[in-house]
């Protein structure tokens, strides 16, 4: 091959081959961040809604989920998502866990929320056994529940209200903590 064919499709093979890694790479940070989130049955009567399993790394794939808020998030550390939806009888849960560039960023984006939560929250809880701190608020018919642990961020929200929505919420954080701690144990 001449040397100009060459100064051809080197550029195009190392690109190429720079989008297969990337793919890679944000399949693996998917399949991570998923193996966090309880599948189907794992949490008492608890399915996965056919559809709403989703993550990525790319600002694309975010788009679908995050719509607008994909900047402030990017900007606030964020490397990867993913969410899903569960629905037991006539309730659903939605949760998403987020893994931003180092613990520091994770805390700065959980503290805010924890805020702006306990401000507007008929019902506040901190919880210092979920690692490194979680909260479950509830405010106007709705219970939201939080956590921070290593670099990731976890976020669960569903419609209900009173002590065994909000235990719901804590058992669904609970789990995911338990999967991080689990998966860097020395």
């Amino acid at each position: 091959m001449s040397m100009r064919k060459w100064l051809i499709v080197l550029p195009i093979t190392v690109i190429v081959a720079g989008s297969a890694l990337i793919a890679v790479q944000g399949a693996a940070e998917t399949a991570l961040l998923a193996s966090f989130l309880p599948n189907s049955g794992q949490m008492a009567g608890w399915q996965i809604i056919a559809g709403t399993d989703r993550g990525g790394t790319t600002n694309e794939v975010l788009y679908t989920i995050y719509d607008g808020a994909v900047p402030q998030m990017r900007q606030k550390g964020l490397k990867s998502a993913h969410q899903r939806i569960y629905k037991k009888s006539d309730q659903r849960i939605s949760m998403d866990m987020f893994r931003l560039g180092n613990w520091r960023q994770a805390k700065a984006y959980f503290l805010p929320h924890r805020e702006t939560q306990r401000d507007g929250a008929a019902s506040f809880t901190l919880y210092n056994t979920i690692k490194q701190q979680a909260f479950v608020a509830e405010a106007a018919g709705s219970i939201t529940g939080m956590f921070w642990q290593r670099n990731y961020v976890c976020l669960v929200g569903m419609q209900g209200s009173g002590p065994t929505d909000r235990a719901t919420v804590k058992a669904f954080l609970t789990f995911a903590s338990n999967k991080i701690k689990k998966r860097y144990q020395k």
